[in-house]
């Protein structure tokens, strides 16, 4: 004879059950509407990382109690099975340092249905990406050890990429551990920090390069040089147009926007 706690237990697994078949039913739906979307702009432009970043900062908002980690988890999954079927993207991860590391990075962000490729270096993952359609690489963050950024420059043998994503997505981090970059055009996400790549040339004293940008309303932070190759991060949404960005173009040699981070979905804080 069913004590009345089984009796509750069977029917709190009976509603879990309707919660999973609905759940289900809205996924199939979700992936149709992914199908309506390819059939719209003919498998091109396939990764609107910024759409997806908005999308997912507001789904943890809205999302209240559950961890923002869980929210970007099932997102993450679910646009990766969107994306495979909207179009032929592919990702190109340089699988420098820790290899399980980078791939517990890359499956939290984008899932596992993209197809994915590892590459020994940062300049072949790159490489690979550019001449991919839709391909996205995945890199280690610009720093001290990391220079690929230079690339993207004015000059750079791949000037027509962008710096559009970061990796973690969820965390209170001051600088990501890895970036994606790829040819997908910059967008806002209404929370970013602009990246802006600097060559100044010789500058009289006093002048420095950090009083420039603060002349000019930027709060700059150098992130990475190379050989008189400089790039900044700045809090805010700008463009090559932006006053601000012109600004500082009058005062240097060379001036260009290569790329936008969306800010990360912050951690609660534990008092």
């Amino acid at each position: 004879m069913s004590t009345p706690n089984a009796k509750a237990m069977a029917a709190l697994r009976s509603e879990i059950d309707r919660v999973d078949t609905a759940l289900l039913n809205l996924i199939a739906e979700r992936m149709d509407l992914a199908a309506a979307v390819r059939r719209a702009k003919s498998g091109a432009n396939v990764w609107r990382p910024s759409r997806e970043e908005s999308h997912v900062r507001d789904l943890a908002r809205k999302a209240g109690a559950t961890a923002p980690e869980l929210v970007s988890h099932i997102w993450a999954e679910l646009t990766s099975a969107s994306l495979t079927v909207q179009g032929p993207i592919g990702l190109h991860i340089a699988l420098v340092g820790d290899a399980l590391s980078s791939w517990s990075l890359v499956r939290d962000r984008f899932g596992a249905s993209i197809p994915a490729h590892t590459y020994p270096t940062t300049s072949a993952a790159l490489a690979a990406a550019f001449a991919d359609l839709e391909g996205v690489a995945v890199l280690p963050a610009p720093g001290t050890m990391s220079n690929w950024w230079t690339a993207l420059g004015p000059e750079g043998a791949m000037s027509g990429m962008h710096i559009l994503a970061a990796l973690p997505r969820i965390g209170n981090w001051d600088w990501p551990v890895a970036v994606a970059v790829s040819k997908a055009v910059i967008e806002p996400s209404g929370d970013d920090i602009t990246l802006v790549y600097v060559e100044a040339g010789p500058l009289a004293a006093p002048l420095s390069l950090s009083k420039l940008f603060e002349d000019a309303g930027l709060p700059g932070r150098l992130r990475a040089e190379m050989k008189g190759r400089c790039l900044y991060s700045v809090p805010g949404y700008f463009t090559d147009d932006s006053s601000e960005i012109q600004s500082l173009s009058a005062q240097v040699e060379a001036v260009k926007i290569i790329g936008v981070l969306p800010a990360p979905i912050p951690l609660p804080v534990e008092d």
